[in-house]
C-alpha cells in the first residue's frame, strides 16, 4: 500500500473513531486495530498545532472612575462608590447598614 493510499485509509478509520464516541483504545480493539497504531494516526493527521502567534498589544492606563456617591459614617468609616450603581442594590445596602 502506498503512502497515500494508508493515509487515507487512516483518515476514515480516524473520522470513524471520532464518530464513534468510543475511546481509542475500545474503538482499536473493537475494530481489530494495533492499539499503539490507532494513537499515531490520531496524533499524525492531528498535524502540528500551530505555534501560538503574537499580537501587539498597548497598555494604557485606567481612566479614574469619578465618584458619585460617598456614605460617610459616625464611626468614621467612608464608602465611595461609582455612578453607576444600581438603585435596587443601594437601597438594599443602605437598609442593611
Amino acid at each position: 500500500m502506498v503512502n497515500t493510499e494508508r493515509e487515507a485509509v487512516w483518515q476514515e478509520r480516524v473520522a470513524h473513531w471520532r464518530a464513534s464516541g468510543l475511546s481509542q483504545r475500545a474503538f482499536a480493539l473493537r475494530e481489530g486495530y494495533p492499539v499503539r497504531q490507532m494513537g499515531y494516526w490520531v496524533r499524525r493527521l492531528r498535524g502540528s498545532p500551530a505555534a501560538p502567534g503574537l499580537l501587539p498589544v498597548r497598555v494604557a492606563p485606567a481612566s479614574p472612575v469619578p465618584v458619585a456617591i460617598r456614605l460617610v459614617n459616625e464611626r468614621g468609616w467612608t464608602l465611595s462608590l461609582p455612578n453607576d450603581v444600581p438603585s435596587s442594590w443601594l437601597a438594599e445596602l443602605l437598609r442593611a447598614l
